[in-house]
């Protein structure tokens, strides 16, 4: 499979930085077009979320991120899952918080629901130096 149209969601978070830097390289590599897409929920008060995205891809990924969008939607996942699809996009990149236990069975993760939800490939990035903790080391029996 070729990649020629990505999407890279981001939340303006350290994690999504590290996704921007990896869609952006996957781009070059494969001559693909990328899209980034910040997804504002109902209760996100942010009136410069264009500015914000803007701001948020530095100069030396300005020739391969060539549109910048954001949408409006529930949750981020449904944004970011039907922005894919309407785009008709190849490939979805996110950055992942990683979190595991109470946090992750409480908070959810929008990756882990755009990976289950998705009609195309997701590439989910962690932050370099995140070391994985297997649940079953850190239960107590």
């Amino acid at each position: 499979m070729t990649y020629k149209r990505i999407l890279l969601a981001t939340d303006f978070s350290e994690m999504s930085r590290h996704a921007l830097e990896m869609a952006a390289n996957l781009g070059r590599q494969l001559k693909a077009e990328v899209h980034a897409l910040h997804v504002r929920t109902p209760d996100d008060d942010q009136p410069t979320a264009e500015q914000e995205l803007e701001a948020a891809i530095p100069p030396a990924y300005t020739d391969v991120i060539t549109e910048r969008q954001t949408c409006r939607a529930t949750r981020p996942e449904l944004g970011i899952i039907r922005t894919a699809r309407e785009g008709e996009f190849d490939l979805i990149v996110l950055g992942t918080h990683g979190r595991t236990g109470l946090k992750h069975v409480v908070m959810g993760s929008v990756a882990e629901r755009v990976v289950q939800l998705a009609g195309c490939p997701v590439l989910t990035v962690r932050q370099p130096g995140h070391e994985f903790e297997h649940p079953s080391e850190t239960s107590h029996a």
